[in-house]
């Protein structure tokens, strides 16, 4: 009989000892709690209501006759220009990409926009008005290092328009 009960302190202490280990353990990853990322325009840019580009697509919006959905693939089956620009706080590199002119042109943008809000995929925000868009005949969505990521060139335009990681343009 006092061997069972030693067996049965034994068992009591391994079940204590192996509770407090499991307690002791790495402690659960708390769910991160998305943060809204504040946008930052030159100009004043009210959020966007069209749907947001798949991963990896370039969305043209607003008020165009055809809104589209580009992949890398569809904009470098478009006429895709070679460029040398000045990029602000950089300095003079090669760029390859689709014109906006293009894609204004592909999209039939109607007379009554004024403005191009590009927004990048951190939801930074700029916006342009048409006028000055048109002039800039080498303004381009081009093509980076990453596939499916684009870039925003415009030569001659305050470094806010040059927007990382372009993901839609939409006219208003």
């Amino acid at each position: 009989m006092k061997h069972n009960r030693t067996i049965l302190i034994a068992l009591s202490l391994l079940a204590l000892v192996s509770i407090m280990l499991a307690a002791c353990g790495p402690a659960a990853t708390p769910t991160p709690v998305p943060t809204e990322v504040p946008t930052v325009a030159p100009t004043a840019v009210p959020p966007t209501t069209a749907p947001a580009a798949a991963s990896g697509t370039l969305a043209v919006t607003g008020l165009v006759g055809t809104s589209l959905s580009l992949s890398e693939a569809d904009l470098r089956a478009m006429s895709v220009a070679n460029i040398t620009a000045d990029q602000p706080k950089v300095g003079t590199k090669n760029f390859s990409g689709v014109r906006i002119s293009d894609l204004m042109t592909a999209a039939g943008v109607k007379t009554d926009a004024a403005n191009l809000v590009l927004t990048g995929s951190d939801g930074y925000s700029a916006q342009i008005d048409l006028a000055t868009l048109k002039a800039c005949t080498d303004c381009m969505v081009a093509f980076t290092d990453t596939p499916g990521t684009f870039f925003a060139v415009m030569p001659g335009q305050a470094g806010k328009l040059w927007v990382k990681g372009v993901v839609s343009l939409e006219f208003k």
